[in-house]
């Protein structure tokens, strides 16, 4: 993964970034007078013994794939147009326990006013999101489902508070992007999904033989809707 500096005036090396660890937050040995550290993490939050809808549905696996994360800096040593691309892919599954941190890096020091990432399709062959940018798998009353999307697009998220700003001042910080599916389920009822072609699987895609392309569109749209920055990790 590479880790680019996008600059309208100066120039600056930043530290290269691997995806789930670059550097440690206990040795800032490396770190310049103007750099600190930022994590970011990536999760969903569900909670597995909730009801939804008029049947049982429960989430199992959610794999996304991010091309790539920005930063936008409002404020900083370099100016304010100043923005870090950490191109990835970046492919991950919000429902994992141990997928949590993405990406673990040094960074100059400002103000960053938000983050942005970008869905796209997976081109590994080997991957289970390959042509996809997203896929969530569970059950609907004991019958499996799946759900899956090969949308591509960008989304920016800032904290629900708006005075709250990310700042980087010396130190480490660390931020999560959210994906609250509770919300997602309360707003979209997949127990109504079908399973037309009667194959065993119930599947949610824009390009089905079951008849739920509405129904995709909808958790699609949801799921965009319902994503969240957050302070830290845990």
């Amino acid at each position: 993964m590479n880790l680019i500096k996008k600059m309208t005036s100066g120039a600056v090396a930043l530290s290269m970034a691997t995806v789930f660890v670059a550097c440690s937050s206990d040795d800032d040995t490396n770190l310049t007078p103007d750099q600190g550290i930022l994590k970011i993490g990536a999760k969903a939050s569900y909670t597995e013994t909730k009801n939804r809808g008029s049947e049982n549905v429960s989430l199992s696996k959610f794999l996304v794939n991010f091309k790539e994360i920005e930063l936008e800096l409002q404020e900083g040593i370099y100016g304010s147009d100043d923005d870090i691309e950490l191109e990835g892919p970046f492919e991950i599954d919000l429902l994992s326990e141990n997928s949590f941190q993405l990406i673990d890096i040094q960074i100059p020091n400002g103000i960053y006013e938000e983050i942005e990432f970008e869905f796209d399709k997976s081109e590994n062959s080997n991957s289970e999101l390959f042509g996809k940018s997203m896929k969530l798998t569970g059950e609907i009353s004991g019958k499996p489902f799946v759900f899956w999307h090969d949308f591509e697009e960008e989304i920016e998220i800032d904290y629900e508070d708006t005075d709250q700003k990310l700042v980087i001042n010396n130190d480490t910080k660390e931020v999560v992007i959210n994906f609250d599916l509770d919300a997602v389920l309360a707003m979209v009822d997949i127990s109504m999904a079908t399973d037309n072609d009667k194959d065993g699987i119930i599947t949610i895609s824009p390009q089905d033989l079951d008849g739920n392309q509405e129904l995709a569109e909808a958790l699609k749209k949801a799921i965009k809707a319902q994503i969240e920055l957050m302070d830290d990790l845990d």
